[in-house]
């Protein structure tokens, strides 16, 4: 394998084309090999991302600078990589002499087929994401833990719907009839509820100055304290603070303040918050009254009072989004600003990306319903589907037939 002449000339190179195992090939060569096959986890760069007000001809030429950027001097055909790989993980590799040495290639051989087998079957990764802290600011990585995925606790996943809202919070923190003061907050004033991985809250603490309350439930809070110290030093830059704690939705009025840096943080249980943000937070059908519950349990009953929303639209779940609004609605509260856009999932098999439509929404409470106190019970509200409002479904008739809705 020449590989100047492959790197020249920006060859892509055939599985026949790499070290075969019936040529005993020595370890360094092997482990070389398995180094150039790495696939690196998404880099989430600002270009992965489009809405609808960006012009045809600037996404006409992102798409080409991105394909530029992202090409790859060598690359591998994928066809008959995984069968590649496999041999190497099932062979003794008796010619090589040291033990210690076969297991470092079969674990290379390994963690590079799982690579390719989709984010269910990867280990944990921590990976950067590149979010604006304002128009003409600068923009900071903010290094995200993802422990191994499993079905039961998606919520170890960072989803392209948080990135989009991290992205898009130095333009709604700019202006003031989306988020109404949020250079100026004072303390405990945002709360995230399920968290995640705690991208949104993260990016919210940096954009706003503020400190940021990131809760979700027990299994998934270690990460999030975990993601939240480690980024400590960027939100010291913003005069910036996170802090994590423990909030299930069925039980809203209760939080767990047992973690020691958010009891010196001075939370309160009882804490109402100025602006409650969630991205992604809708995967079962009790998850609309849940949510709309913990979100009128901890929202503050003040005019400048906001709840920032981003939900991926997928027509799995189009009735619990359709049931999300109208439960909002008829909690009081309104939508002031909203929109929609496109990311990407890493989310699937073979290492593919999933193109994903994504509504952000920001809702304010009506008139009448301010300084009131509305408990919304997940069994009392009745929800119509046809109560929801237009712009929504506009948006479900010309997109239906999208590849991306699944």
């Amino acid at each position: 394998m020449d590989d100047e002449n492959t790197e020249r000339n920006g060859m892509v190179l055939h599985v026949l084309d790499l070290p075969q195992l019936y040529t005993k090939p020595s370890a360094q060569e092997l482990l070389n090999t398995l180094t150039l096959l790495t696939s690196e986890p998404p880099s989430w760069e600002g270009s992965d991302t489009e809405d609808d007000e960006t012009p045809m001809t600037v996404k006409s030429a992102r798409r080409q600078s991105m394909s530029a950027v992202k090409a790859q001097p060598m690359q591998i055909n994928p066809e008959g990589l995984a069968t590649y790989l496999t041999r190497i993980i099932a062979s003794d590799l008796r010619w090589i002499e040291d033990d210690s040495v076969k297991e470092d290639i079969w674990e290379a051989a390994s963690v590079r087929l799982s690579e390719r087998s989709g984010r269910t079957a990867m280990g944990a990764i921590s990976r950067k994401f590149r979010i604006p802290a304002a128009k003409d600011g600068p923009s900071e990585d903010i290094e995200i833990h993802e422990p191994a995925l499993t079905a039961d606790n998606l919520g170890l996943k960072t989803w392209a719907s948080s990135y989009l809202l991290s992205r898009r919070l130095w333009r709604l923190a700019a202006d003031e009839s989306s988020l109404p003061g949020a250079k100026h907050l004072p303390p405990h004033s945002v709360l995230e509820l399920g968290s995640g991985t705690g991208l949104v809250g993260l990016s919210a603490a940096m954009v706003m100055g503020t400190d940021v309350l990131l809760t979700d439930l027990p299994e998934i809070v270690e990460n999030l304290d975990r993601n939240a110290l480690s980024n400590k030093d960027i939100l010291d830059r913003h005069t910036a603070s996170a802090h994590t704690a423990v909030l299930d939705w069925t039980d809203p009025s209760s939080m767990d303040l047992s973690l020691k840096a958010v009891k010196e943080a001075d939370y309160q249980e009882s804490q109402r918050f100025r602006f409650v943000l969630a991205a992604d937070p809708l995967y079962s059908p009790e998850h609309p009254g849940w949510l709309v519950q913990a979100i009128m349990a901890r929202l503050s009953r003040e005019a400048g009072a906001r709840v920032v929303i981003e939900l991926p639209l997928r027509i799995a779940y189009q009735p619990q989004v359709e049931e999300f609004r109208t439960r909002m609605q008829a909690a009081g509260l309104k939508i002031c600003n909203e929109g929609y856009e496109t990311g990407y999932d890493d989310w699937g098999c073979q290492g593919g990306r999933k193109a994903v439509r994504c509504w952000w929404t920001v809702w304010s409470w009506k008139t009448a319903y301010l300084g009131e106190s509305h408990a919304v019970e997940h069994d009392e509200m009745t929800v119509q589907a046809n109560d929801m409002g237009d712009s929504y479904q506009q948006l479900l008739d010309e997109f239906k037939g999208l590849n991306d809705w699944d």
